[in-house]
């Protein structure tokens, strides 16, 4: 039974991947995109009518008709646009002498596409400053007069270290970190800020906060380091105003200007992981306001900056989307007339505590501490976050005030706030949960609530560790881009959000590192500490430059993003085929001490050397780079590049050949007799080529499940593939039982444990509520949440098989004893969904498909069946595994 409906209006008209209207693109030739909110006729058009103009002046018009399959990444029609170009673009079908409804117009402007056009220069401080870390940080400042209210206002805000920005006594944006964490010494943001209805005719005046960020904060574990890439920190600002006569002015931050000022500001040191400390008796009233008196502020310098570095962002801001409330606040202390109190929040995430304070006495300190867990007494866990203590701290001068850090984020659940005078209550408090602003596309349910929340722990993981960069971890001193997490989970997160933009930003810092270090580093940017000095070629982690690309490009079908990343892609290839031993095993040692980290935080391993995995770290090598070589052939060929790929297929071939003659014996056992071995094996298509080998490891890594009583034993390396694995061959009694075991270590042990995101180990809490004793312990990391990947494609029964989802496949396995899920994903083209129940012998499906893709749906018993774009809905007789 089906059901197809005609589309209407176009909808969701999105330049590049960016969603919504836009400020300060990247591109002279940027792509449109739109969906179709129903079936679109043979015959039908598309018209699009897009309007150009320069700020101030009279728009032009031009009307281009396209087929409708031209509806993803549609090349720009016109000639290369300008900088500051403004641009509207309306879509509409068109059938033969009858035009549709117009789709909601999109609207963006270009940024400054050429360097020299950057004016500005970064200005800072003149006062000595201490060459470490703890500094306190300086307030910019600057009036400016305007001949008239001006029709067009846009500011090009950038710093060395972060900014917050502010005008005529208003912030500029909800945005936080900005300009956000990229490869200083190869690239800098630059972010658009649309000032019109800011500015004022006649005095006006800008008021910058500066924090020292990422560029000279400390960063890092084992000590961490401080500056980094510089000791001066500084605000780049550009503004450009356009008045209703047409005429025009800029305004440019620099030293020359006796009136750009710097003064001490409230915050007396701040650090990204270790927590802000703010003295309200310092506050500069007024200070972003005219007529602020600044007799007594300082000079400012400028700081030395390559303007050919800066470039307009391609990811979404870091902003506070999501609010979480407490879920209970106690008392847990009372001394002097003030009291501690315990916060608990109910979800475990990147966030912060603003907070309103109003009965506080001159020279109180009101101090905020942050922690994931608490301990079996009931304290908070602060041991794990090692130097990243999360700790604000908030002087009062004795007047109401609204308190919420500006530069440092916290990973929490829990919060002591601690000197508090009188009751606290829910209406005290807001905390803000941040992360970079991207449109989520995936959704789960199940009639599971543990499957549920698993689901949500991993999307809540990727919520907190995707702020400016692909973190492992937010809230010990570490949260660095750590490429082997990154490359296991790009697929789930492909999944829940629209990572392209995100995810490709990061990809331009790992090609850049690539190419300066002569290897992809354990995490980008790099910064050399302790063990991780000396980077050097490993499976996994070094695998991202071809892993990462590829899952983007099967979620948006981007060819551009695919060609920028092909040579990162080919560079890691040709290196590792260097490490290969004749046979194509890749056994040769970096050259440095640290070799490869195999099938990291097995459960088998010792809990103080999660590197001692039970899995040769050879045979984990091997299968990762075989698994490689596979999607980099498949990115030539997507490329055009057929010949170069099937060169790089007969690479792939000897890697497969190679990896089946060194780790299987001739009974078909593996060399290491581990989970972790076979589901690699399986699901990288490594015994494809033998079908009895194949059917043997799937009998035998089920036999491991049956023995280990469902308890889960891979690490970092197997634990997406395992279930896939089962699944692939026939084994989905193993299959659930492991996913629904509650037994430590497994998945649900998190959710019985009360986890609200996913862990860094399996057992980051031991069963009797204690915290691992271990020196790396973290509850929130997404790595083990790519279990999301099979939820989503076998529980769900949702999964792509083309890129930008063109064509998908709808596959549930019900089993477990769910009895319904539903599952949907924004793909390129509009809504791809699957729900269904189970009941009684009845299995019974409904899928959604978008116009312009196909899907494939597969039922044990049946035969498979192609659905075009419409709604449908059948039964099938089904028995449960």
């Amino acid at each position: 039974m089906s059901e197809i409906v005609k589309a209407q209006a176009p909808y969701d008209l999105q330049v590049e991947h960016y969603h919504g209207d836009v400020l300060g693109i990247r591109t002279a030739t940027p792509r449109i995109s739109w969906k179709y909110d129903g079936h679109v006729a043979d015959g039908d058009e598309v018209e699009l009518e897009i309007t150009l103009h320069m700020p101030g002046q009279e728009g032009k018009t031009e009307s281009i008709m396209t087929e409708p399959v031209n509806n993803v990444l549609f090349n720009w029609p016109l000639d290369p646009l300008v900088s500051r170009e403004q641009v509207e673009v309306k879509a509409r079908l068109v059938d033969g002498d009858s035009k549709g409804a117009w789709s909601k117009p999109l609207k963006f402007d270009e940024g400054i596409l050429e360097y020299w056009e950057l004016l500005a220069g970064f200005i800072g401080p003149t006062w000595p400053e201490e060459k470490t870390d703890h500094r306190h940080l300086p307030l910019i400042r600057h009036e400016f007069t305007l001949k008239d209210k001006p029709v067009y206002a846009r500011l090009y805000l950038s710093a060395l270290g972060l900014v917050e920005g502010h005008v005529n006594g208003k912030e500029m944006s909800k945005d936080i970190l900005t300009p956000g964490w990229t490869c200083y010494d190869d690239r800098l943001e630059c972010w658009t800020y649309d000032l019109t209805d800011d500015l004022n005719a006649g005095e006006n005046a800008f008021g910058f906060y500066l924090g020292d960020g990422w560029y000279r904060g400390r960063i890092g574990f084992k000590g961490g380091k401080a500056n980094i890439y510089g000791d001066k920190i500084g605000v780049f600002a550009q503004l450009e105003v356009t008045y209703s006569d047409g005429s025009s002015e800029q305004i440019f931050s620099n030293s020359h200007d006796d009136t750009w000022k710097s003064a001490k500001g409230p915050i007396t040191q701040s650090d990204l992981c270790e927590g802000e400390r703010y003295d309200s008796h310092l506050e500069k009233d007024g200070f972003d306001q005219p007529g602020y008196d600044d007799s007594d502020w300082y000079p400012v310098a400028q700081i030395p900056f390559d303007q050919r570095k800066m470039e307009f962002p391609i990811l979404p801001p870091v902003r506070a989307t999501m609010v979480n409330q407490p879920l209970s606040i106690k008392k847990i202390r009372e001394y002097d007339g003030k009291a501690d109190w315990q916060i608990d929040f109910g979800q475990n995430c990147t966030q912060r505590i603003n907070l309103h304070i109003t009965n506080a006495k001159d020279g109180d300190v009101i101090e905020l501490q942050h922690a994931e867990v608490l301990e079996s007494d009931g304290t908070l866990s602060t041991r794990p976050l090692r130097r990243g203590q999360q700790i604000d701290q908030y002087v009062s001068n004795g007047s109401e005030a609204y308190f919420e850090a500006r530069f440092a984020t916290h990973g929490f659940r829990y919060a002591e706030i601690r000197g508090w005078r009188g009751d606290l209550t829910a209406d005290d408090m807001e905390c803000k949960v941040y992360f970079s602003d991207m449109k989520q596309t995936g959704t789960f349910e199940s009639s599971n609530k543990n499957v549920n929340r698993l689901d949500d722990n991993a999307l809540w993981s990727m919520r907190s560790n995707f702020v400016s960069l692909p973190t492992d971890c937010p809230q010990r001193d570490e949260r660095l881009g750590w490429t082997g997490d990154i490359s296991l989970f790009s697929p789930t997160a492909a999944y829940f959000y629209d990572v392209e933009g995100f995810l490709s930003s990061w990809m331009q810092d790992v090609a850049h590192e690539q190419k300066r270090l002569g290897t992809v580093p354990f995490y980008v940017p790099f910064i050399p500490y302790a063990e991780w000095t000396e980077p050097q070629g490993i499976a996994i982690w070094g695998d991202s430059s071809v892993r990462v690309p590829w899952a983007i490009y099967m979620a948006s079908g981007d060819k551009q993003m695919l060609a920028k990343q092909y040579p990162a892609a080919k560079a890691w290839i040709d290196e590792v085929k260097g490490y290969l031993s004749e046979d194509g095993v890749w056994d040769r040692k970096p050259p440095y001490s640290l070799g490869q980290l195999g099938d990291w935080l097995d459960p088998n391993a010792p809990a103080d050397n999660p590197v001692k995995a039970m899995t040769e770290k050879n045979l984990v090598a091997t299968a990762f780079y075989a698994n490689s070589c596979d999607m980099f052939v498949k990115m030539g060929h997507e490329l055009g590049n057929d010949a170069e790929a099937d060169e790089y297929s007969k690479l792939a071939a000897h890697v497969h050949l190679g990896f089946r003659k060194r780790f299987f014996n001739d009974k078909g056992i593996m060399t290491s007799d581990t989970q972790c071995a076979y589901a690699l094996a399986i699901a990288f298509g490594l015994v494809d080529d033998d079908p009895e080998t194949k059917e043997f490891a799937g009998h035998r890594l089920a036999l491991l499940v049956r023995r280990a009583h469902g308890k889960i034993g891979t690490g970092f390396a197997g634990t997406p593939y395992i279930l896939p694995a089962l699944t692939e061959t026939g084994h989905m009694n193993e299959a659930y039982e492991l996913f629904l075991s509650e037994e430590c270590p497994s998945w649900m042990y998190q959710v019985k444990m009360g986890g609200t995101t996913t862990w860094e180990r399996w057992d980051s809490m031991e069963p009797d509520g204690s915290v691992n004793p271990g020196v790396m312990t973290s509850f929130n990391h997404y790595s083990l949440g790519s279990v999301a990947d099979w939820i989503h494609a076998t529980v769900g029964g949702l999964k792509p098989t083309a890129p930008a989802w063109h064509q998908f496949e709808v596959a549930p396995r019900p089993g477990g004893g769910l009895t319904s899920a539903k599952a949907s994903h924004e793909t390129p083209f509009g809504t791809a969904k699957v729900e269904w129940t189970y009941e009684a012998g009845k299995l019974s499906v409904s899928v959604d498909v978008p116009y312009g893709a196909t899907a494939q749906v597969d039922i044990p018993g049946y035969d498979k069946v192609e659905l075009r774009d419409g709604h449908y809905e059948n039964s099938f007789d089904y028995q449960e595994v």
